[in-house]
């Protein structure tokens, strides 16, 4: 029974992005002109233009249509090659600096030419994911100079890289490794060089000695320089969407290697189906440590990572995980594809289920698409 819900569910989700989401970010979501997607849209479907173009938009939409392409789902590989060549063009080196900046300008300004760490770890994913959809090799070229680069610029004495440079503040996060690892591990996949898969069972040394805090069974989100939870509130902070989402990368990383993976997704899980959930069936952003609502509001990417988690963990032999990922596949067009374009998500809800948003971003599509890869193969399975 739960296998012909699975594939009712992905066939829903699969039907709405090759019909209307895919489409709709490919056309007035990307500038032809000049080749990147743009940075979000009114709800209506509407480019909004007079905002900073992020590299972790081009890497992530990069991602989404390879992805899309590699599963059928989408046949614009021209598209994703523009996409592929602009992201080089207006990102890497543009101040003639080493990295790649953070933010321009429509017209290819600078914006901001910080060099973050998050939006290297997406370079990483996107040219993996281009890799694979073009089977061009040689842009692992890419890929390594970018890890090169953080390795000599954001390496930290402690382990792990800093946030970036210049730093915003003296706090180190866990997130952008957790989306190295996603890199690495995509890399591994794209290539089948080992170099990194070495590189991601690192960032799993880093994980289990540092972010992992075995009393809570949590991952914790701001740590210090020392690597240790950050100060006042910042370190009791977690999110039951990350916790998913390093269950979803730890179980990927135990079929890859011998790493033993098991007490810390076991952990994770349990704090997240434990607390993560609020009265109305959704992900909220933020607990505390010992389970406490936070933030109590609700994005559209707690609940995908949510359902790939589970679907992890169901295939690990967790009993109840299919179930959970199958009920949350159906609530998630129903709370969140809803009073908008066709195609376009309502982004952020507030805790009550309402609307809090009045606009959609591009980089949404990375989580949903990633999630219906990983139902939809569930669902074949």
């Amino acid at each position: 029974m739960s296998n012909d819900r699975a594939k009712a569910a992905a066939a829903r989700l699969r039907a709405w992005a090759v019909r209307a989401s895919l489409p709709l970010w490919a056309t007035v979501g990307f500038n032809g002109a000049q080749g990147r997607f743009e940075e979000r849209l009114t709800l209506a479907g509407v480019p909004i233009l007079d905002v900073p173009q992020r590299l972790i938009v081009q890497a992530r939409q990069i991602y989404s249509y390879g992805l899309a392409a590699r599963r059928g789902w989408y046949a614009g590989c021209a598209l994703i090659e523009q996409a592929y060549v602009s992201m080089i063009r207006d990102f890497h080196r543009p101040d003639g600096r080493d990295g790649w900046v953070f933010s321009i300008a429509s017209d290819g300004t600078v914006i901001d030419a910080t060099r973050d760490l998050y939006s290297h770890a997406f370079v990483l994913l996107g040219v993996a994911s281009y890799v694979q959809a073009m089977g061009d090799t040689k842009a692992l070229a890419v890929a390594d100079e970018t890890l090169a680069f953080m390795d000599r610029m954001l390496a930290a004495p402690n382990g792990g890289y800093f946030d970036a440079v210049p730093r915003p503040d003296a706090m180190r996060r866990q997130n952008p490794h957790m989306h190295i690892l996603e890199g690495l591990l995509s890399l591994w996949a794209a290539s089948g060089e080992r170099r990194y898969l070495a590189r991601a069972e690192k960032i799993f040394e880093l994980f289990s000695a540092h972010f992992f805090q075995t009393d809570h069974g949590v991952l914790g989100e701001y740590y210090d320089d020392q690597l240790r939870p950050a100060g006042g509130i910042a370190g009791d902070i977690v999110e039951p969407g990350h916790h998913y989402e390093w269950v979803w990368l730890l179980r990927w990383l135990e079929r890859e290697s011998d790493q033993a993976v098991v007490r810390y997704a076991d952990g994770l899980y349990r704090h997240a189906d434990m607390h993560g959930y609020s009265a109305n069936g959704l992900i909220m952003d933020e607990l505390l440590r010992d389970g406490r609502p936070h933030k109590r509001s609700h994005r559209t990417w707690p609940v995908t990572e949510a359902i790939k988690g589970n679907l992890a963990e169901a295939r690990a032999g967790r009993a109840d995980a299919a179930g959970k990922a199958i009920a949350l596949a159906d609530r998630l067009p129903e709370r969140f594809f809803v009073g908008v374009v066709p195609g376009g998500w309502m982004d952020r809800l507030d805790e009550h289920g309402r609307a809090a948003t009045d606009f959609m971003p591009a980089s949404t599509l990375y989580h949903v698409l990633c999630m219906l890869d990983e139902l939809d193969r569930f669902a074949e399975a």
